[in-house]
């Protein structure tokens, strides 16, 4: 079964969210107040609808109460977050996802019934620097104060083995989710184009191949501990 996300605002962050959740196969119906929005992105998503978020009737009559998870992205409007919030608290969602721009705003909308509040621009900065900090560490996630996902490309150093030889679960503590592959297509008409493969849960006897990128979750500390002795030094993930 599909999983059934509500957006709230569309502004740039709004959108792209929408578009990617659309794109993975989920359920979205995205909403603003402003109807040029509403057009701008109304072919990329399930639904796309014109209304006032802060609008109770309005969000019951879209369906907002048979979602999974609710993003408000209304921008820097506190109150309207807020009331928002509070709808969808009294909807019954138990998954809302709130952004903000402050500490005392994030304190607010937790109070009212965000389950997670996050700082854009803060998470995207973060990404980028593991992703610059030459861990060959290609994308990041923070799942936690303690725990992330990353995608890390496979080094020189361990092109050949099998998984079984690594030990990913037992010796380092960490959970080996996939191994992403990227390859180059030719061609008349796709000429340059990259193609991703993705295998899931990949057998022991695995053999990474150059190019290889593994999807890994785990401890921040045991990433760090994995990724510096298996290439270059880098920052603890998570630290700040």
């Amino acid at each position: 079964m599909k999983k059934r996300f509500l957006v709230i605002g569309l502004g740039r962050f709004g959108v792209s969210l929408a578009e990617t959740l659309y794109a993975e196969g989920a359920e979205v119906i995205a909403v603003d107040e402003r109807v040029d929005k509403v057009e701008e992105v109304k072919e990329r998503v399930s639904h796309a609808v014109q209304l006032d978020g802060t609008d109770f009737d309005a969000l019951k009559s879209v369906g907002a109460d048979g979602v999974d998870t609710a993003i408000i992205a209304i921008g820097e409007n506190l109150e309207a977050s807020v009331i928002t919030t509070v709808i969808l608290k009294e909807l019954g969602l138990k998954e809302i996802i709130v952004r903000a721009y402050t500490a005392r705003e994030k304190r607010i909308l937790e109070l009212v019934g965000a389950s997670r509040v996050i700082f854009v621009e803060q998470e995207m900065g973060r990404r980028l620097g593991k992703a610059c900090s030459g861990s060959d560490i290609l994308d990041y996630f923070e799942l936690s104060g303690s725990h992330s996902l990353v995608q890390w490309e496979v080094p020189e150093s361990l092109v050949g083995e099998t998984l079984s030889e690594i030990d990913i679960t037992k010796k380092w503590a960490l959970t080996l989710f996939a191994i992403k592959k990227i390859s180059r297509t030719s061609g008349a008409f796709n000429w340059g184009k990259e193609k991703e493969q993705l295998q899931i849960s990949p057998s022991s006897d695995y053999l990474l191949e150059k190019g290889d990128i593994l999807i890994l979750v785990g401890k921040n500390n045991d990433l760090t501990r994995f990724t510096e002795e298996k290439k270059s030094p880098s920052k603890g993930f998570g630290q700040k």
